[in-house]
Protein backbone atom coordinates (compact mmCIF):
# COMPACT_ATOMS: atom_id res chain seq x y z
CA UNK A 1 0.00 0.00 0.00
CA UNK A 2 1.36 3.51 -1.10
CA UNK A 3 0.88 6.39 1.34
CA UNK A 4 0.24 9.48 -0.59
CA UNK A 5 1.64 12.67 1.34
CA UNK A 6 -1.29 15.46 1.86
CA UNK A 7 -0.29 18.90 2.71
CA UNK A 8 -1.12 20.53 6.05
CA UNK A 9 -1.13 24.14 6.35
CA UNK A 10 -0.16 25.53 10.34
CA UNK A 11 0.38 28.79 12.21
CA UNK A 12 4.25 29.24 13.31
CA UNK A 13 3.73 32.94 14.02
CA UNK A 14 1.54 35.31 15.67
CA UNK A 15 2.93 38.91 15.21
CA UNK A 16 1.89 42.42 17.24
CA UNK A 17 0.44 44.92 14.94
CA UNK A 18 -0.67 48.34 15.75
CA UNK A 19 -4.44 49.20 15.97
CA UNK A 20 -5.92 50.09 12.76
CA UNK A 21 -4.43 48.29 10.40
CA UNK A 22 -5.92 47.48 7.64
CA UNK A 23 -3.86 45.76 4.55
CA UNK A 24 -0.30 44.30 4.04
CA UNK A 25 1.91 45.07 1.18
CA UNK A 26 4.29 42.51 0.11
CA UNK A 27 7.23 42.99 -1.98
CA UNK A 28 10.13 40.05 -2.84
CA UNK A 29 10.72 39.01 0.88
CA UNK A 30 9.09 41.23 2.80
CA UNK A 31 5.54 42.45 4.13
CA UNK A 32 5.02 45.83 5.11
CA UNK A 33 2.30 46.44 7.81
CA UNK A 34 1.47 50.71 8.46
CA UNK A 35 -0.99 51.06 11.50
CA UNK A 36 -2.48 54.65 11.31
CA UNK A 37 -1.23 55.29 14.95
CA UNK A 38 2.57 55.53 13.34
CA UNK A 39 4.05 52.65 13.21
CA UNK A 40 5.41 50.71 9.99
CA UNK A 41 6.02 47.07 10.63
CA UNK A 42 8.95 45.59 8.30
CA UNK A 43 8.86 41.40 8.42
CA UNK A 44 10.93 39.37 6.47
CA UNK A 45 8.92 36.54 5.43
CA UNK A 46 11.19 34.02 6.24
CA UNK A 47 13.28 34.20 8.90
CA UNK A 48 10.47 36.16 11.01
CA UNK A 49 12.77 39.20 11.88
CA UNK A 50 10.22 42.08 12.40
CA UNK A 51 11.95 46.00 12.48
CA UNK A 52 9.59 48.78 13.29
CA UNK A 53 9.98 52.56 11.68
CA UNK A 54 7.93 54.95 13.89
CA UNK A 55 8.78 58.81 12.19
CA UNK A 56 5.49 59.35 10.22
CA UNK A 57 2.51 60.18 11.59
CA UNK A 58 -0.50 58.50 9.61
CA UNK A 59 1.86 55.98 7.50
CA UNK A 60 -0.79 54.18 5.03
CA UNK A 61 1.67 51.76 3.23
CA UNK A 62 4.80 50.81 2.00
CA UNK A 63 7.11 49.23 -0.75
CA UNK A 64 10.58 47.93 -1.22
CA UNK A 65 12.94 47.73 -4.14
CA UNK A 66 15.80 45.61 -2.39
CA UNK A 67 17.72 48.34 -0.80
CA UNK A 68 15.41 50.87 0.34
CA UNK A 69 11.87 50.91 1.60
CA UNK A 70 9.44 53.59 0.73
CA UNK A 71 6.57 54.73 2.83
CA UNK A 72 3.78 57.20 2.64
CA UNK A 73 2.48 59.34 4.95
CA UNK A 74 -0.69 60.79 4.26
CA UNK A 75 -1.19 63.59 7.01
CA UNK A 76 2.53 65.19 6.04
CA UNK A 77 1.59 64.17 2.13
CA UNK A 78 5.15 62.50 2.08
CA UNK A 79 7.26 59.47 0.50
CA UNK A 80 9.94 58.51 3.14
CA UNK A 81 12.50 56.56 1.02
CA UNK A 82 14.25 54.48 4.11
CA UNK A 83 17.61 52.48 4.93
CA UNK A 84 18.64 50.46 7.94
CA UNK A 85 15.17 52.19 9.26
CA UNK A 86 16.49 55.79 8.61
CA UNK A 87 14.77 58.43 6.30
CA UNK A 88 17.17 58.73 3.56
CA UNK A 89 15.61 61.37 1.83
CA UNK A 90 11.65 62.88 1.43
CA UNK A 91 9.49 64.13 -1.41
CA UNK A 92 6.37 66.08 -0.48
CA UNK A 93 3.47 65.85 -2.58
CA UNK A 94 0.49 68.25 -3.53
CA UNK A 95 -2.03 65.58 -2.62
CA UNK A 96 -2.08 63.05 0.64
CA UNK A 97 -1.25 59.85 -0.01
CA UNK A 98 -3.50 56.93 0.41
CA UNK A 99 -1.80 54.02 -2.09
CA UNK A 100 1.27 53.01 -3.29
CA UNK A 101 2.90 50.00 -5.05
CA UNK A 102 6.45 49.53 -6.77
CA UNK A 103 5.51 47.83 -10.48
CA UNK A 104 8.62 47.36 -13.40
CA UNK A 105 11.10 49.38 -10.91
CA UNK A 106 8.63 52.51 -10.42
CA UNK A 107 6.83 53.83 -7.84
CA UNK A 108 2.88 54.36 -8.45
CA UNK A 109 0.79 55.97 -5.92
CA UNK A 110 -2.66 57.66 -5.54
CA UNK A 111 -3.84 60.46 -3.63
CA UNK A 112 -6.64 62.23 -2.22
CA UNK A 113 -7.36 66.14 -1.59
CA UNK A 114 -7.45 66.74 -4.62
CA UNK A 115 -7.60 63.06 -6.45
CA UNK A 116 -4.07 62.61 -8.16
CA UNK A 117 -1.90 59.77 -9.14
CA UNK A 118 2.12 60.29 -8.90
CA UNK A 119 4.45 57.93 -11.28
CA UNK A 120 8.35 58.56 -9.48
CA UNK A 121 10.65 57.08 -10.16
CA UNK A 122 13.68 55.47 -7.63
CA UNK A 123 15.17 58.24 -6.96
CA UNK A 124 12.12 60.59 -5.71
CA UNK A 125 11.94 62.10 -9.02
CA UNK A 126 7.99 63.03 -9.96
CA UNK A 127 7.81 61.70 -13.71
CA UNK A 128 4.16 62.41 -14.07
CA UNK A 129 1.24 63.35 -12.19
CA UNK A 130 -2.23 63.23 -13.26
CA UNK A 131 -5.42 64.94 -11.84
CA UNK A 132 -8.47 62.35 -11.51
CA UNK A 133 -11.56 62.89 -12.36
CA UNK A 134 -13.16 61.29 -8.89
CA UNK A 135 -11.62 59.46 -5.57
CA UNK A 136 -9.10 56.41 -6.50
CA UNK A 137 -7.63 54.87 -3.66
CA UNK A 138 -6.76 51.50 -5.75
CA UNK A 139 -3.69 50.83 -7.31
CA UNK A 140 -3.95 47.22 -9.47
CA UNK A 141 -1.62 45.72 -11.68
CA UNK A 142 -1.99 42.50 -14.37
CA UNK A 143 1.62 42.07 -14.50
CA UNK A 144 3.46 44.70 -15.09
CA UNK A 145 0.34 47.03 -16.06
CA UNK A 146 -1.22 49.19 -14.16
CA UNK A 147 -4.92 50.09 -13.93
CA UNK A 148 -6.41 52.73 -11.45
CA UNK A 149 -10.26 51.90 -10.91
CA UNK A 150 -12.37 55.03 -10.76
CA UNK A 151 -14.22 53.73 -7.67
CA UNK A 152 -16.29 57.13 -6.98
CA UNK A 153 -17.65 57.40 -10.17
CA UNK A 154 -21.38 57.05 -9.17
CA UNK A 155 -23.10 59.08 -6.69
CA UNK A 156 -26.71 59.79 -6.38
CA UNK A 157 -27.56 58.30 -9.56
CA UNK A 158 -25.19 60.39 -11.58
CA UNK A 159 -22.15 59.32 -13.06
CA UNK A 160 -19.44 61.62 -12.45
CA UNK A 161 -17.42 60.44 -14.90
CA UNK A 162 -17.12 58.23 -18.08
CA UNK A 163 -13.77 56.64 -17.24
CA UNK A 164 -13.45 53.19 -15.88
CA UNK A 165 -9.53 52.63 -15.18
CA UNK A 166 -6.51 54.94 -15.72
CA UNK A 167 -3.75 53.04 -17.69
CA UNK A 168 -1.27 55.28 -16.36
CA UNK A 169 1.72 54.42 -18.10
CA UNK A 170 0.35 55.72 -21.15
CA UNK A 171 -1.79 58.07 -19.55
CA UNK A 172 -5.00 56.30 -21.47
CA UNK A 173 -8.25 55.64 -19.98
CA UNK A 174 -10.58 52.70 -20.32
CA UNK A 175 -14.27 54.12 -21.06
CA UNK A 176 -17.28 53.30 -19.10
CA UNK A 177 -19.63 51.92 -22.11
CA UNK A 178 -22.04 49.61 -20.13
CA UNK A 179 -22.45 52.18 -17.37
CA UNK A 180 -20.89 50.22 -14.98
CA UNK A 181 -20.52 52.21 -11.53
CA UNK A 182 -18.34 51.56 -8.89
CA UNK A 183 -15.22 49.24 -10.36
CA UNK A 184 -13.04 47.96 -8.08
CA UNK A 185 -10.78 45.40 -9.93
CA UNK A 186 -9.91 43.78 -13.17
CA UNK A 187 -7.97 40.57 -14.19
CA UNK A 188 -7.08 39.36 -17.29
CA UNK A 189 -7.29 36.15 -19.08
CA UNK A 190 -5.39 35.70 -22.85
CA UNK A 191 -5.59 39.30 -23.91
CA UNK A 192 -9.22 39.83 -22.31
CA UNK A 193 -9.88 41.81 -19.02
CA UNK A 194 -12.72 40.85 -17.00
CA UNK A 195 -13.47 44.46 -14.68
CA UNK A 196 -15.97 43.69 -11.51
CA UNK A 197 -18.19 46.34 -9.70
CA UNK A 198 -18.44 46.61 -5.56
CA UNK A 199 -21.90 47.40 -4.78
CA UNK A 200 -23.42 45.10 -7.17
CA UNK A 201 -21.03 42.24 -7.82
CA UNK A 202 -21.32 42.17 -11.39
CA UNK A 203 -18.71 40.56 -13.43
CA UNK A 204 -17.65 42.32 -17.12
CA UNK A 205 -15.93 41.31 -19.64
CA UNK A 206 -14.24 44.32 -21.48
CA UNK A 207 -14.36 44.12 -25.28
CA UNK A 208 -13.96 46.80 -27.85
CA UNK A 209 -16.69 49.84 -27.19
CA UNK A 210 -18.83 46.89 -25.38
CA UNK A 211 -18.72 45.31 -22.08
CA UNK A 212 -21.44 42.96 -21.38
CA UNK A 213 -22.28 41.47 -17.43
CA UNK A 214 -20.99 37.93 -17.32
CA UNK A 215 -21.72 36.84 -13.92
CA UNK A 216 -22.50 38.46 -10.96
CA UNK A 217 -20.86 37.86 -7.52
CA UNK A 218 -23.16 38.55 -4.78
CA UNK A 219 -22.66 41.88 -3.52
CA UNK A 220 -19.79 43.84 -1.81
CA UNK A 221 -17.35 42.34 -3.56
CA UNK A 222 -13.53 43.33 -3.28
CA UNK A 223 -11.52 41.58 -5.06
CA UNK A 224 -11.33 38.91 -8.63
CA UNK A 225 -8.74 36.39 -8.72
CA UNK A 226 -7.15 34.19 -11.52
CA UNK A 227 -7.66 30.81 -10.15
CA UNK A 228 -7.88 27.20 -12.26
CA UNK A 229 -9.11 29.12 -15.86
CA UNK A 230 -11.78 30.59 -13.60
CA UNK A 231 -12.42 34.15 -12.01
CA UNK A 232 -12.97 34.13 -8.69
CA UNK A 233 -14.28 37.07 -6.38
CA UNK A 234 -15.72 37.22 -3.16
CA UNK A 235 -18.58 38.82 -1.60
CA UNK A 236 -19.13 40.36 2.03
CA UNK A 237 -22.66 39.03 2.28
CA UNK A 238 -21.33 35.83 1.62
CA UNK A 239 -19.39 33.44 -0.84
CA UNK A 240 -16.39 32.55 -2.90
CA UNK A 241 -17.72 32.78 -6.80
CA UNK A 242 -15.95 31.13 -9.60
CA UNK A 243 -16.86 31.98 -13.27
CA UNK A 244 -15.42 29.26 -15.75
CA UNK A 245 -14.12 31.17 -18.72
CA UNK A 246 -15.09 28.58 -20.83
CA UNK A 247 -18.77 27.32 -19.86
CA UNK A 248 -19.42 30.78 -19.19
CA UNK A 249 -20.98 29.34 -15.70
CA UNK A 250 -20.69 30.48 -12.22
CA UNK A 251 -20.37 28.17 -9.24
CA UNK A 252 -20.58 29.75 -5.63
CA UNK A 253 -19.17 27.83 -2.31
CA UNK A 254 -19.34 29.48 1.19
CA UNK A 255 -22.45 31.16 0.39
CA UNK A 256 -23.86 31.96 3.70
CA UNK A 257 -20.26 32.95 4.92
CA UNK A 258 -19.04 36.88 4.40
CA UNK A 259 -15.78 36.74 3.00
CA UNK A 260 -13.60 39.99 3.39
CA UNK A 261 -10.63 38.81 1.07
CA UNK A 262 -9.03 36.13 -0.95
CA UNK A 263 -5.63 35.00 -2.66
CA UNK A 264 -4.09 32.69 -4.37
CA UNK A 265 -0.93 30.83 -4.02
CA UNK A 266 2.18 32.00 -6.90
CA UNK A 267 1.90 28.39 -8.15
CA UNK A 268 -1.96 28.56 -8.82
CA UNK A 269 -2.37 25.57 -6.36
CA UNK A 270 -4.57 26.85 -3.60
CA UNK A 271 -6.88 29.40 -3.15
CA UNK A 272 -7.05 30.93 0.25
CA UNK A 273 -10.40 33.00 1.68
CA UNK A 274 -10.69 34.67 5.26
CA UNK A 275 -14.49 35.51 7.17
CA UNK A 276 -14.13 38.53 9.14
CA UNK A 277 -17.24 37.16 10.33
CA UNK A 278 -16.60 33.72 11.64
CA UNK A 279 -12.84 34.43 12.25
CA UNK A 280 -11.72 31.72 9.59
CA UNK A 281 -9.05 31.08 6.85
CA UNK A 282 -10.52 28.71 4.22
CA UNK A 283 -8.36 26.76 2.48
CA UNK A 284 -9.50 25.95 -1.03
CA UNK A 285 -8.34 23.39 -4.05
CA UNK A 286 -10.34 23.38 -6.89
CA UNK A 287 -13.57 24.49 -5.61
CA UNK A 288 -13.60 21.75 -1.84
CA UNK A 289 -12.40 23.53 1.23
CA UNK A 290 -9.53 22.03 1.73
CA UNK A 291 -8.50 23.06 4.98
CA UNK A 292 -10.25 25.84 7.65
CA UNK A 293 -7.53 27.20 10.20
CA UNK A 294 -9.00 29.73 12.87
CA UNK A 295 -7.63 33.42 12.61
CA UNK A 296 -7.83 36.10 15.24
CA UNK A 297 -10.38 39.02 15.33
CA UNK A 298 -11.71 40.11 12.11
CA UNK A 299 -9.30 39.35 9.64
CA UNK A 300 -9.22 41.78 6.48
CA UNK A 301 -6.65 40.92 4.44
CA UNK A 302 -4.97 38.05 2.93
CA UNK A 303 -1.78 37.16 1.12
CA UNK A 304 0.31 34.50 -0.32
CA UNK A 305 3.96 35.91 -1.28
CA UNK A 306 5.36 32.76 -1.42
CA UNK A 307 3.59 28.94 -2.41
CA UNK A 308 4.29 28.22 1.03
CA UNK A 309 3.66 31.13 3.33
CA UNK A 310 0.03 32.75 3.80
CA UNK A 311 -0.26 35.98 5.62
CA UNK A 312 -3.47 36.98 7.52
CA UNK A 313 -3.97 40.48 9.18
CA UNK A 314 -6.26 40.44 11.74
CA UNK A 315 -7.34 44.00 12.85
CA UNK A 316 -9.55 44.10 16.01
CA UNK A 317 -6.88 41.35 17.59
CA UNK A 318 -3.91 43.36 15.97
CA UNK A 319 -2.11 40.80 14.82
CA UNK A 320 -0.39 39.30 11.91
CA UNK A 321 -0.78 35.17 11.70
CA UNK A 322 1.76 33.85 9.34
CA UNK A 323 0.58 30.40 8.11
CA UNK A 324 3.07 27.73 6.63
CA UNK A 325 2.41 24.67 4.21
CA UNK A 326 4.16 21.32 4.93
CA UNK A 327 4.12 18.80 2.33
Amino acid sequence: MMLVAEDVFVEIANLDIGKRAFHIDTVRNYAIVADYEGTVHFIDIFTLEKSEFFEAIIPMGGTYDGEFFYVIDNYRKEILKIKNNKIVSKLILDAKPVNIKLINDEIYVVATDPDKFFLIDKNMYIKRSIELPVNSPIIRNIGTQVFIPMFSNYKNGIFLTDLLFLLPHNNTYIVNYNKINNPIDIVGFQGVTYIVSYYDGNLYKNEFRNQPKVAQFGKYTTNLELYKENIVGNSLMGGVYFYNISSGKTEIILEDVPISDIAVSPNGEYLYAISHIENKLYVINEKSIYQTLETGIYPIDVETPDDNIILVLCTDSEKLQVIRRFE
